[in-house]
């Protein structure tokens, strides 16, 4: 590392000039921080013999120093003590100007060439069938490092080239509005990488790569008495849960209704043990319906709310429609329906329990066992358009002739037509009117003549609007307003009369209530449309999908060294969503997890200059207990200064990230500075570690003055120099 001169070009000469040797031994810095400085400093002072250099140093000129450009980027110009005109000049590698000149930015719209969107389409949307669709929900396109670097270099008038030394993992890195500067500085720590200039070229290295092995060993006090050592051990993580690989499965079911009842009909649980199917993704029979229903009367006669006997145990009463006990089905129940005294909550844990046909009997009591199917949270799609019952605890329910759609002899109206679909307070009681279909509430709180009385109206994206009409005796009891987006199955307001009529149809409001008596096409099948998912004909069949989401990957993470070395501790769940292949998450987790205390040095005024990054030292310090190899991460040293005691040397074992915390002290090593902060890095170095680090200490408790006896000093200084 020496050089003999150094050379100052400006951008419009062709003529180089040599910069005084003066001001070379007295302010001449070299700066290397591995991915982040890589420049020279110094100062000129005007001298008629070096004029031509001192007028030459111009913002963007070049410096020439050992083979290699660098471009002035700062100058600062000033009267020194004796009069003389000075300037400050710092310069950095001249590839990195170059490499914020290669760019590849996103393409704006022109009139040439504009964006466009919309168009024709063509063909109707099919309804999903019966099955299961599983997908990752996080998969990202990955990329190598050489496929990202070659969308910079290939074609670049710059002249630039690169090289890739190790082995480099994908990475999920787009690139846009961004220059190869940038990029670098930005996602390079995502490939465990690091680059050196060099020349045109941007040397890229994994860590065996970049390090050098020396067979160097550090011991204080021995090559230099300015050093700092620093360690902190608050946040190590040893032990955790590591997840990976987000997925949502989508489980379509036909027949069966998720937004079913949800209470008994006339005492029978089966139609709620349809809603639980739907819910899980099962398909019921007959046999397995009456197999449920025997179960229930035997448990609790139909009571979700009952509260049972303990059996002589110590985990609580068996509770609710299935007489779980409490801890049992928060084993078994999956979010939202958590209840353990909803009956069809009750339900969906049963049917997430292994073999659960096989587990009740419907004549003996049963003891649920087996790890649960699923603890996904269970979100409801309906396929079939978004349609549910005005009063879900009763679901369809049933009807009289006068009360349905149609025409219907008898009913006593005009044309025996009815246009709407009745629900009597008797035979579907409750007083809280649920949407039946989702959309934007366009009429609320309006009257209507001739018996129609307060009314609203939900339209959906595709223009179908439901009326609800006759349930409200004051328009205080409609509950959403104009402009409300409204979901399937939220409560709209509350029933005050004997009936709630719906009526749906395509027809503005109120024109529609002219054709109230016409069978005209006005006015559609609310039942119909209700139970086959909007399609208002009987003949569709009516799917409905659960989405469940869940992690495919999966392991417990333990570091038995560490936790020899430094005890139990446990940190919290990693969840990495896009990674889909288990070696990924395992060395993502491994290059993250900080299972050892992180461990800086930082040397100042050494004696020596045989050095590079990326050099590889043994370093020991028995007041601490360190005997360990450390990679050398940045430089600062003045190659032409006469006192040889000029370097400043950073290393660490942790990762590049640690750099910021690596700060030069000018205290002799008993001074322990302790207070690092916890930095987890995907570039980890790691380091080699041997005997005596189970005794860490963090903290030195004598003070500065006296802290070694003369003959102590003396031991050590015969220690150090392997005298002893």
């Amino acid at each position: 590392m020496s050089a003999e001169y150094v050379l100052i070009q400006a951008r419009d000469s062709k003529e180089a000039y040599r910069i005084n040797y003066a001001d070379l031994q007295s302010t001449f810095e070299v700066n290397m921080q591995l991915n982040s400085n890589y420049e020279v400093s110094f100062t000129l002072t005007y001298t008629t013999d070096y004029a031509n250099a001192f007028n030459a140093a111009k913002p963007k000129a070049w410096v020439l120093y050992d083979g290699e450009w660098y471009v002035i980027q700062q100058t600062d110009m000033q009267l020194n003590d004796q009069g003389l005109l000075e300037l400050k000049i710092t310069a950095t590698d001249a590839l990195l100007d170059k490499m914020k000149n290669c760019r590849i930015d996103n393409r704006e719209p022109t009139e040439d060439s504009p964006d466009q969107s919309g168009g024709a389409s063509s063909g109707s949307s099919q309804q999903q069938q019966p099955g299961e669709v599983v997908k990752r929900t996080d998969e990202k396109q990955t990329y190598s490092l050489d496929d990202r670097m070659h969308k910079f270099i290939d074609g670049n008038d710059q002249g630039i080239g690169y090289e890739l030394h190790g082995n480099f993992p994908n990475v999920a890195d787009e690139i846009e509005n961004t220059s190869l500067y940038e990029w670098l500085n930005n996602h390079l720590k995502d490939y465990s990488a690091y680059y050196i200039p060099s020349g045109n070229t941007v040397k890229i290295y994994d860590l065996p790569n970049l390090q050098h092995q020396t067979g160097r060993v550090f011991r204080y006090l021995h090559n230099t008495t300015n050093a700092e050592v620093q360690t902190e051990d608050v946040n190590i993580v040893n032990d955790c849960e590591v997840y990976g690989g987000k997925m949502e499965k989508d489980i379509t079911v036909g027949g069966s209704d998720p937004n079913g009842p949800t209470e008994p009909v006339n005492g029978d649980w089966g139609p709620v043990a349809k809603t639980a199917a739907a819910l899980v993704g099962e398909k019921l029979s007959d046999s397995d319906i009456n197999l449920i229903k025997a179960q229930i009367n035997l448990e609790s006669s139909g009571r979700e709310d009952v509260t049972g006997g303990d059996d002589g145990l110590s985990d609580g009463p068996a509770i609710g429609l299935m007489q779980f006990k409490q801890g049992t089905f928060n084993y078994y129940c999956r979010p939202p329906y958590t209840n353990i005294r909803k009956g069809l909550h009750q339900l969906v844990a049963l049917m997430n329990i292994p073999n659960w046909r096989h587990q009740i009997t419907g004549h003996s009591g049963w003891s649920p066992h087996g790890a649960p199917i699923s603890k996904a949270t269970i979100v409801v799609q309906n396929t079939g358009g978004g349609w549910g019952w005005p009063f879900p605890s009763v679901g369809e329910g049933s009807f009289t002739s006068g009360q349905l759609f149609g025409v219907h002899a008898g009913n006593g109206r005009p044309n025996n037509f009815h246009d709407g679909l009745d629900f009597g307070s008797i035979d579907h009681p409750g007083n809280e009117v649920h949407a039946i279909h989702g959309g934007k509430v366009t009429i609320s709180r309006a009257w209507g003549s001739g018996g129609v009385n307060w009314y609203l109206v939900i339209q959906d994206s595709t223009g179908l609007n439901v009326e609800y009409q006759e349930a409200f005796g004051s328009s205080n009891n409609i509950t959403v307003n104009v402009g409300d987006e409204i979901h399937t199955g939220q409560v709209i307001g509350y029933r005050t009369t004997n009936h709630l009529h719906i009526g749906i149809t395509r027809h503005s409001f109120p024109e529609a209530f002219n054709h109230w008596a016409s069978n005209d096409g006005t006015w559609l099948d609310p039942q119909a449309m209700i139970k086959n998912g909007g399609s208002g004909s009987s003949d569709s069949n009516s799917t409905f999908t659960t989405k469940q989401t869940y992690y495919s990957l999966h392991y417990h993470y333990h570091n038995e060294e560490s936790v020899k070395r430094y005890g139990l501790h446990r940190g919290k769940v990693i969840k990495m969503d896009s990674i889909y292949d288990m070696d990924a998450l395992q060395a993502y987790v491994d290059a993250t997890v900080q299972h050892d205390p992180p461990t800086t040095l930082s040397l100042k005024d050494f004696f020596e200059s045989d050095f590079a990054i990326g050099d590889v030292w043994k370093v020991i310090v028995p007041e601490m207990s360190l005997n360990l190899d450390m990679t050398l991460m940045g430089i600062k040293w003045k190659p032409f200064s006469p006192d040889k005691k000029t370097s400043e040397l950073s290393f660490n074992n942790t990762g590049l990230t640690m750099k910021s915390v690596i700060n030069v002290i000018y205290h002799d090593i008993h001074r322990i500075n302790t207070n690092v902060a916890q930095i987890n890095t995907l570039g980890s170095i790691g380091g080699r570690y041997e005997e005596h680090f189970n005794q860490i200490y963090t903290g030195m408790a004598a003070s500065d003055e006296g802290f070694l006896t003369q003959s102590q000093a003396e031991a050590i200084k015969k220690f150090t120099n392997g005298e002893d």
